[in-house]
């Protein structure tokens, strides 16, 4: 492939949804979610009206927001907030996307709620943590003494969605709806992400400026002078080339952006046997042959290009991209977006579904209501993980996927195993939280290339969390969760090992760096 079909960007912008199906019933269902080409000009439409309306809710003497929202409902926000961070006379916002009751407690304890704002966001508003979480809040609200436990509660949803009604019904402060026409994941442009942005006084309108840009910039029918174009076609090239293993260098200030990106390219790439493996930076990341690297960072920041001009000697592709400031995010969003549409369509690939998200949602529902025997979720231990590493074939990789609270002890174990997992046999090692990973690279783990082993961590609960209204409790979620991806993976003949851990902090760290690397020498 010397070069994209030259109607490419025409039939994209003309929403010809034939560039990713042939088949009747797809082509409708990508008709409906191709609104992401209209998001610049909603957001050029809308930003003036969120400013005023976040300015009206922090006069209400709020001082926090809680963001508690999965994937692309929440993914985009956290990564404005926390480049950014929030302006002087914004909420400190936090982004809750954990069912772990340890990391809920982590997010809410030692705080006064009375002056929280909790916003609640899905699209689809069945969204399982989501809606587990939010029954959770409301009755704590409520035991707190708080009278009206919906003022201090917002939705972000579609329209006529379960989460809408709720909203109505237990009176939330507020519901914004968003525009229909778009998946999750494309709508880092709109309310979802944009609302939250606003409430930490983060301003729209450079946001606006620069995706409006963009999206002008993507209309050229030659990568040249198309930078969305010329990314997805690079992309698509260098996957089939046989480098299916792209290394996000990211500059430190830039950083969240990776995991946005990781769910953008995995969950719409990983199906029909393809996918593209999104990495964080690490040496050796990936053997040579299988990498392509994207280098994104701030132009002042020398110190960051000088380490990428480091890397480009080795022998492995590398597009760099660069952005004048902050507010060049929004160009960002659009053009990753539109590269994404190009490489799925240069592909064969559908990017605007997620079918094995909802086959891991299905077991973990049936695992809540007892319509599963919990045996089915029995894993091997570690005994077998290393024989299983030693005899991989030469496209595999192992993921970690680890249902624990954030807590750096942890992550660093996990790194540092990942980092002896890569030398010592070749092997791609990306490292995913539970279960926030579902609604991102869960869906390549299913649906893409059958090459993966799996690894679940869990650190179990110091105390559990009660949900009044459910008959199952967060920890139980949680580890519904865990337990329904790996039956899901074992029905389909993936090798799954797992590993859990009692005790919290150093002590537990201590221990799961212990096992990890006790089963290495076994």
């Amino acid at each position: 492939m010397s070069r994209p079909p030259s109607d490419l960007v025409t039939r994209l912008w003309a929403r010809d949804s034939s560039l990713w199906s042939e088949e009747d019933k797809v082509q409708s269902a990508i008709s409906d979610r191709l609104g992401w080409l209209d998001s610049p000009q909603w957001l050029a439409g809308n930003h003036e009206r969120l400013t005023r309306w976040a300015a009206e809710i922090r006069a209400r003497g709020f001082s926090r927001a809680v963001l508690v929202g999965m994937g692309g409902s929440s993914l985009a926000a956290e990564v404005l907030v926390e480049v950014f961070a929030s302006a002087s006379d914004g909420l400190s916002l936090t982004v809750l996307d954990n069912t772990h009751p340890d990391a809920v407690r982590a997010a809410l304890q030692h705080q006064s709620w009375a002056r929280i704002l909790f916003i609640f966001s899905s699209k689809s508003g069945t969204t399982a943590e989501v809606q587990a979480l939010c029954a959770w809040v409301l009755e704590n609200l409520e035991e707190q003494g708080v009278a009206e436990p919906g003022s201090q509660c917002i939705a972000i949803t579609d329209p006529g969605s379960p989460l809408a009604h709720l909203a109505l019904q237990c009176h939330f402060h507020d519901c914004l709806l968003n525009p229909s026409d778009l998946g999750g994941r494309f709508s880092a442009l709109t309310t979802f992400a944009m609302a939250p942005a606003a409430l930490a006084g983060i301003g729209l309108g450079p946001l606006e400026t620069s995706a409006t840009a963009m999206a002008q910039h993507c209309r050229g029918e030659e990568p040249k002078d198309n930078p969305g174009l010329a990314l997805g076609f690079w992309l698509a090239k260098q996957y089939q080339g046989g480098r299916d293993c792209l290394e996000l260098c990211i500059d430190d200030r830039l950083a969240p952006l990776a995991g946005w990106i990781e769910q953008l390219v995995a969950e719409s790439t990983g199906k029909q046997g393809k996918g593209i493996l999104p990495l964080a930076s690490a040496r050796q990341a990936a053997p040579p042959g299988r990498l392509a690297r994207i280098a994104i960072g701030v132009t002042e920041d020398t110190f960051f290009w000088q380490g990428i001009d480091a890397l480009a000697n080795e022998n492995v592709p590398l597009q760099c991209i660069e952005l004048a400031s902050n507010a060049d995010l929004g160009g960002e969003f659009f053009r990753w977006t539109f590269a994404v549409a190009v490489t799925s369509a240069l592909l064969g690939i559908n990017p605007f579904d997620e079918p094995d998200v909802n086959a891991s949602k299905q077991v973990t529902r049936d695992l809540l209501a007892g319509e599963l025997p919990t045996e089915a979720a029995t894993t091997p231990l570690l005994a077998g993980l290393v024989p299983c590493l030693r005899d991989a074939p030469a496209d595999s990789y192992l993921a970690i996927l680890a249902y624990a609270p954030p807590d750096p002890a942890v992550q660093d174990a996990l790194d540092d195993f990942a980092q002896v997992v890569r030398d010592e046999y070749g092997l791609p090692v990306s490292i995913s939280t539970g279960p926030r990973y579902l609604h991102s690279t869960g869906q390549l783990h299913k649906g893409g290339p059958v090459r993966g082993i799996f690894l679940f961590v869990r650190i179990l609960p110091e105390r559990d969390l009660s949900i009044f209204c459910e008959d199952f409790s967060l920890a139980e979620l949680n580890q519904a969760q865990a337990d329904g991806d790996r039956v899901v993976l074992m029905q389909q003949g993936r090798p799954v090992f797992s590993v859990d851990i009692t005790g919290a902090g150093q002590a537990g760290a201590r221990q799961l760096r212990e096992k990890l690397f006790a089963s290495l020498r076994s």
